[in-house]
């Protein structure tokens, strides 16, 4: 695929690293780095993990059957029981709450029960930027039908009468036959008991050494899973870890269990190094390697790992550029080479003069220790030189090292303590201007925000950059993600940025917002909503009213598309009301212009064949004439739009359309103060 740059390449790209790469398949055996394989390059990792948080939230039939699966056996009180038994409770009963704390597994014993019910499963949102539930009547049910559903209460104080609500969810899940789990924590619900039409379940956390063996169950055949978990320092490890600390430290064990000749105490303390970010190893490391041509080719390694060892050796040169070191770091016969450079940094060459490092998991406790170890500046230019890294003279970007590059940083977003994710607006502001690396970035930013470790701070920033920012690129990257995945997750806080981008009034955002719109427009899920949003938007007096009208444009933009729209409309008085306040505004000044007048024309011209839709239209019109000052004007604007719509020169050809005109310019005529006058 060939690409339009948007914005000019940098300078300094003519001697780019990735001039020096080519496209050819690439094996990267890293001994559970980022991505174990990588095909012509690493975007599917970043893909992969959006994937699968997708599926979590979607509780998809896959994700409940994994989890299914893996499933550690726990109890389920009271009486005892197991998890299918705790499912006949629920397939009995219909409506369970299951009371445990956050950090104890509960999601994956909820998703135990569920799995128990053949209906289809829902993940009820909250309203995520609030941290509460969502009002019974703001949740679009008629999207789900028939269901098992899974609703989580934010722990807090901010659900307000919890009691009560709980029971109007219950009431609604019951008029659909469904089924319904409630997630609660035993601070935010004291007694459980109280709330009529639930059967209370409690439910213990997993045996932490089962759930770690059930975890390794598929690894390689010749590793002893259980002698290897009685190995020091494990068993260590394990005392008062969370189920999520435990999954993280089986990730490490798979990353460390590489060479079948290893001794198990060896993978033993190199999985817990690596499930400790190696700080130890790293501090003695630094200490000891204080030159920086060193310091920075085992950054540049953290970012390149399976890449040729000359061509980590050029990026590194160019990071030293970046950061204005002196000439001598940069390289010369006098400073280290590649082979003494590799063995500093506890790294291997193979035969084909690939360079890997031989320590589990290191490039990205490497990233993080720099990330907590340097200053906010430096991590700036760390990553303005890693977003240059996929660029290549006059060509499109190398996208399996944009892939790398996405990958490390959503690495060490996740790794770090208190994940937030600022520097992921470098990589946005280099790469958007590429059409091949944008579905990169909006993936990078949707996984970063869906992710446990940084979903909430990244989903906070993009609300900040929503309001806040004044980069184009930004804005657009920001609506390009709320019109994609995201949504099905967070759709209330996807609407709320939406609505933040819409009053920036900025033309090539409001684009950007539009087709977010015809997106979620496309799925049912959020059809409800986001036409209320539109709606708001187009009867209000500030910058959305443009976004508003060219919203609706975009999603009535077919015959089929406006009768679509209008049935929805037919039957909901609340949307009428915000449509009569559009058109005033629109009528009170020049009338309809653009894409939005072609719509009222695809309506009218549905309008002509379905009474339905005209009886809709007449009212419309006849109450935003009507509405205070200036109806004249605005009834005198309508008529002009009736015959530009239906010219008298055309009324024999159509004669439904010119009886439709005459009918409503005599209503126009009837509400028309100066003429009833």
């Amino acid at each position: 695929m060939t690409t339009t740059p948007i914005e000019a390449v940098a300078p300094d790209t003519d001697e780019s690293y990735a001039d020096d790469i080519d496209d050819a398949l690439y094996v990267e055996e890293n001994n559970g780095q980022v991505a174990s394989r990588v095909g012509r390059d690493m975007v599917q990792n970043v893909h992969n993990w959006l994937g699968h948080y997708q599926a979590a939230h979607e509780l998809s039939d896959a994700f409940v059957d994994e989890t299914i699966a893996t499933f550690v056996n726990r109890v389920y009180s009271p009486g005892g029981l197991s998890r299918e038994a705790a499912a006949e409770v629920l397939r009995e009963q219909h409506y369970v709450l299951l009371v445990a704390d956050p950090g104890t597994g509960r999601r994956t014993a909820a998703v135990g029960l569920l799995g128990g019910v053949s209906s289809p499963r829902r993940e009820i949102p909250i309203d995520d930027d609030e941290q509460r539930l969502l009002p019974v009547d703001k949740v679009p049910w008629t999207s789900y039908g028939r269901s098992a559903y899974l609703l989580t209460v934010p722990p807090g104080n901010r659900n307000g009468r919890l009691r009560e609500t709980l029971i109007a969810y219950r009431e609604a899940v019951e008029k659909r036959d469904s089924y319904l789990v409630v997630l609660v924590d035993r601070k935010s619900l004291e007694r459980p008991e109280d709330v009529p039409g639930f059967t209370v379940l409690t439910v213990s956390a997993p045996a932490r050494e089962e759930l770690l063996s059930r975890l390794l169950g598929d690894g390689p055949a010749w590793l002893d899973v259980d002698l290897l978990l009685q190995t020091p320092p494990l068993p260590a490890m394990l005392d008062g870890a969370t189920p999520a600390q435990i999954a993280r430290l089986s990730r490490r064990i798979r990353a460390a269990a590489g060479d079948p000749q290893e001794p198990l105490a060896e993978i033993a303390r190199k999985s817990v190094q690596a499930y400790q970010n190696w700080d130890e190893e790293l501090v003695a490391w630094f200490e000891k390697y204080a030159d920086p041509r060193t310091r920075l080719f085992l950054i540049a390694l953290a970012f390149l790992q399976g890449g040729q060892a000359t061509n980590v050796l050029h990026a590194m040169e160019k990071l030293a550029e970046k950061l204005e070191e002196p000439a001598d770091v940069r390289g010369g016969m006098g400073a280290p080479g590649i082979r003494q450079l590799a063995k500093n940094v506890k790294a291997r060459i193979d035969d084909e003069h690939r360079i890997f490092f031989t320590l589990p998991s290191y490039g990205v406790a490497i990233l993080r220790y720099v990330h907590g170890d340097q200053s906010k500046g430096f991590r700036n230019r760390l990553w303005s030189w890693a977003s240059d890294l996929p660029m290549r003279r006059g060509g499109s970007p190398n996208a399996r090292i944009a892939g790398q590059v996405a990958s490390a940083m959503l690495a060490v977003t996740l790794a770090l303590p208190g994940a937030d994710a600022p520097e992921v607006r470098i990589l946005v502001e280099r790469w958007w201007g590429y059409q091949t690396l944008r579905p990169l970035v909006v993936d990078l930013m949707t996984a970063v925000a869906m992710s446990p470790e940084a979903g909430a701070a990244m989903r906070g920033r993009l609300n900040q950059w929503a309001v806040q920012s004044g980069s184009l690129t930004l804005l657009c990257a920001v609506a390009r993600v709320c019109g994609g995945a995201l949504a099905d997750a967070y759709p209330q806080a996807v609407l709320t940025r939406l609505n933040n981008l819409a009053g920036r009034g900025l033309d090539a955002v409001t684009q950007e917002v539009v087709e977010a719109v015809r997106s979620l427009w496309e799925r049912p899920l959020h059809r409800q909503a986001t036409l209320q949003r539109v709606i708001a938007w187009a009867a209000g007096q500030d910058q959305r009213h443009d976004a508003g009208l060219r919203a609706l444009a975009a999603i009535s933009n077919t015959p089929d598309q406006a009768g679509f729209l209008l049935t929805e409309l037919v039957g909901d008085p609340e949307l009428q009301t915000g449509l009569v306040d559009a058109f005033t505004l629109l009528f009170t000044g020049r009338g309809p212009q653009g894409e939005f007048r072609e719509t009222l024309f695809r309506w009218l011209d549905a309008a002509a064949v379905e009474p339905t839709y005209e009886d809709l239209i007449t009212d419309l019109m006849i109450r935003a004439g009507g509405a205070g000052q200036g109806a004249s004007s605005r009834f005198a604007r309508m008529s002009d739009l009736l015959y530009d719509w239906q010219p008298t020169a055309h009324d024999a050809q159509a004669p439904d359309a010119r009886a439709l005109r005459d009918r409503l310019n005599e209503r126009f005529h009837q509400a028309n103060p100066l003429d009833a006058s």
